[in-house]
Order: C-alpha cells, then sequence, then structure tokens
C-alpha cells in the first residue's frame, strides 16, 4: 500500500506522518481594550519523516519541493484509514548525507518536511 505521493509521483513510506490544524484568525482590540477574535478557518499542517531515503527518492522530494510553489500531496490519514489529497507548500526541507557502506552507496537520513495545506 502507497502511504505517501508528492504531485502523483509514490515515494517510499514515510516512517512517521503528523498532522496538526492551525487555526487561521484575526484578533483585534475595542475601544475598551476587549480583544475580539475572528476565526478566518483551519488549515492543516502535515509534517512527514524518513528516517532513511534513497537518492531516487530525495531526488523526486526535493524536486516536486522546489519546481512549484504548491505540490499536490497524498498521504494515508490515520483517523479516516485513507488516503488524503490537498495542496499544499512545501516548508523547511530538512536531510543528512549518510553513506551505506554495507551497500556501497549514498543515502539520505532523517529526511523531514513541513507541508502547509494552501
Amino acid at each position: 500500500m502507497e502511504f505517501f505521493k508528492i504531485n502523483g509521483i509514490a515515494i517510499a513510506s514515510p516512517t512517521e506522518i503528523n498532522i496538526s490544524l492551525e487555526s487561521l484568525d484575526r484578533a483585534e482590540r475595542t475601544m475598551d481594550g476587549t480583544m475580539v477574535v475572528d476565526i478566518i478557518g483551519e488549515k492543516r499542517k502535515v509534517d512527514v519523516r524518513w528516517e532513511y531515503l534513497s537518492k531516487e527518492d530525495m531526488s523526486k522530494l526535493s524536486t516536486a519541493i522546489k519546481n512549484s510553489r504548491f505540490a499536490t500531496i497524498a498521504f494515508h490519514d490515520k483517523e479516516t484509514g485513507g488516503i488524503v489529497t490537498m495542496v499544499a507548500r512545501g516548508e523547511n526541507l530538512a536531510y543528512m548525507p549518510y553513506f551505506d557502506w554495507a551497500k556501497n552507496k549514498l543515502i539520505w537520513k532523517s529526511v523531514a518536511v513541513l507541508f502547509k495545506e494552501r
């Protein structure tokens, strides 16, 4: 079963997918100092992490994030048990290069990216 896609391209299943809601609001104070808050909406933030990622999958991920401001991601949602699709902006791509001496190839370790819903 595929657990994560970006722009329709499957990438290795993440080690972790953490979904949180971000409340979008506008807060102001009235003349008497009372705070008034207007809730504009809620957007999802999807924090995706891989313990290790192959060179090929890392290339797919970084290319998709760099080539457009927004990407379509599809991920397994533990609440619904199904695949959820959303348009999001990929931010804060972090990783460490790691050389696997047993397989004699470069892989990427501790890969993480945060997607914020459009």
